[in-house]
């Protein structure tokens, strides 16, 4: 009886102890991915002809899980967020330079040939189309049913957001044959649109009638003078200037110039707690106080700074040298590079963050979303 005993003690406590192990469970392998890996790329570029690059200067729209964008052929196009399927192509039959803009249902837009276009978001129907003789250079700027936009020959108009109506118009004479021909996009600061011109002359027109309401000479250059960038408003000051030339804060209910600084700005700033932070026409990024003292300087590109948002944990910079930089938001230093994948490659258009995802038109017309 013992020579059975002993083996059927060593069964019984084998079992015990094997009742006390865990059920195995493979682990999921996740893979590392690079906050500046494509989710998808749409090539946008039109039929030409060889050694005759058709460049993009338009930004792209992220609206409620679509993106929008204006393919040089003439077609405006929507795409799914989150695998790039096309939702809708309309024909317009005119190339753009500059963005869509979202209300309600509707995506307005203008484009080279300038029309006004809006078009339903998700069909892609029409809703209105309004012609207003010359290029339309900016994205339209909404405020209060009504939508505003500059175009290539000085002209700034207000039209009716639901109907297209042309409410008013402001034509500003620019003797200058040396300009630029672009256009900074106009801003509402109170009962106000605030808008830069080719002269290099900032001005406020009255929402209601389009009069002018007061107008500020930055320079006393003789050609490319042009104020292409959209002014920018924080705590009732203005921060402008025109291309090249210093930059100036401004008093935006009376024009008056409180202060110029010491150095020149490509972009628009990005506001980082009481700091701001300016891109440069020599690849630097200037990190100043609101009275414009600078603080610090970084060198991130050998190329102009085109465009500064922050992207997930990082700000995303782009550039004209075919580079996207990814920066540590506290120290600015850079973290990774992408290639837009061709030698000419530029932003010339703004690129769009909604926090976790980044839209990026490149000017060689390539659509990229990071995700």
């Amino acid at each position: 009886m013992k020579k059975y005993c002993i083996p059927l003690l060593l069964s019984l406590s084998v079992l015990a102890s094997c009742s006390t192990l865990r059920e195995y469970k493979p682990t999921k392998v996740v893979e590392e991915r690079s906050p500046l890996t494509p989710l998808w790329i749409k090539n946008l570029d039109p039929n030409y002809d060889s050694g005759n690059l058709p460049i993009g200067l338009q930004s792209p729209l992220v609206h409620e899980g679509i993106v929008y964008a204006g393919h040089n052929g003439g077609y405006m196009k929507a795409y799914e967020l989150e695998n790039g399927r096309e939702i809708w192509s309309e024909f317009d039959g005119s190339a753009y330079h500059a963005g869509a803009v979202a209300y309600k249902d509707q995506v307005i837009y203008g484009t080279v040939q300038g029309r006004v276009i809006s078009r339903h978001g998700i069909l892609g129907t029409i809703k209105y189309s309004v012609d207003l003789g010359a290029s339309v250079e900016t994205r339209g700027v909404v405020s209060n049913g009504r939508v505003f936009f500059q175009l290539r020959n000085h002209q700034v108009f207000c039209l009716d957001v639901e109907t297209g109506k042309i409410l008013w118009g402001y034509k500003r004479s620019v003797p200058y044959l040396t300009t630029l021909q672009r256009a900074g996009t106009p801003v509402v600061y109170k009962d106000k649109l605030l808008v830069g011109f080719a002269d290099g002359t900032f001005a406020a027109l009255s929402i209601e009638e389009g009069v002018l309401l007061y107008e500020t000479k930055l320079t006393t250059a003789s050609k490319f003078v042009d104020i292409d960038n959209a002014p920018f408003v924080l705590q009732d000051r203005v921060y402008i200037s025109p291309v090249g030339g210093a930059l100036s804060l401004i008093d935006p209910n009376t024009g008056k110039v409180l202060r110029t600084s010491d150095f020149t700005v490509s972009r628009p700033p990005l506001v980082r707690d009481d700091q701001l932070i300016f891109g440069t026409p020599n690849g630097e990024l200037l990190v100043t106080d609101k009275n414009l003292n600078l603080q610090k300087t970084v060198k991130v590109s050998s190329g102009v700074i085109t465009s500064i948002v922050p992207y997930k944990t990082y700000f995303a910079v782009s550039t004209t040298t075919g580079e996207l930089k990814l920066l540590d938001q506290k120290g600015l230093n850079v973290v990774e590079t992408f290639k837009l994948g061709h030698a000419y490659s530029a932003v010339f258009g703004e690129m769009v963050s909604t926090g976790d995802n980044l839209a990026v038109l490149s000017s060689r017309n390539r659509l990229f979303l990071f995700h």
